[in-house]
């Protein structure tokens, strides 16, 4: 079952993979580790932050004109009371780019897709592994609460950057209210 989730906010200029450098900051382009590997320590970083992952759902973001695979991670909290709180990550790789014809200077599509995919569970892990040293730095700092999900099946964070009121609490230029959606811009 493939997942098409709702996009009411306009969709962020991203690289096609094959244009994702290190010395832009990217990483996980040569990983040779599989999916399941990387979702293996997607769970473990999770773990460490007190989270329980349910399921890795693996689907397709439709992104404006652009489609990039990607998961639905679910997972829950459980607190010191015992209520189980449900949360979801929502992790779109890098489209790749269209290849007119054959063209023997690239992969095939599929292959470029996987290693799309797997360079952004990679990067998961580092983002959820920066989170967690984060809450040593920052005992207040709840690093799972963003992704909690709070409006039926929203999170805390999509329902912060779909809110008129949430988005002008940015700073000014990083973003700007276009007929009631929020539209990133550069």
């Amino acid at each position: 079952m493939n997942f098409i989730p709702e996009q009411p906010q306009k969709a962020v200029e991203v690289p096609y993979y094959e244009d994702a450098t290190a010395a832009d900051g990217w990483q996980g382009q040569g990983t040779t580790k599989s999916i399941e590997t990387l979702k293996s320590e997607v769970r473990q970083a999770i773990e460490r932050l007190g989270g329980t992952v349910t399921g890795f759902q693996k689907g397709t973001f439709d992104i404006g004109e652009i489609k990039r695979d990607g998961f639905q991670i679910r997972y829950h909290i459980e607190t010191l009371n015992g209520d189980i709180i449900p949360g979801r990550l929502d992790v779109a790789a890098l489209p790749v780019r269209p290849v007119r014809g054959y063209d023997r200077r690239h992969a095939p599509e599929s292959t470029r897709r996987d290693k799309s995919l797997r360079m952004a569970l990679y990067m998961l892990v580092i983002s959820i592994d920066g989170l967690r040293f984060l809450q040593k730095l920052s005992p207040g700092y709840a690093p799972l609460m963003p992704f909690i999900l709070a409006d039926k099946d929203k999170t805390v964070s999509q329902l912060w950057s779909e809110s008129s009121i949430m988005s002008r609490l940015l700073p000014p230029g990083d973003s700007e209210f276009v007929e009631g959606e929020y539209q990133v811009t550069e």
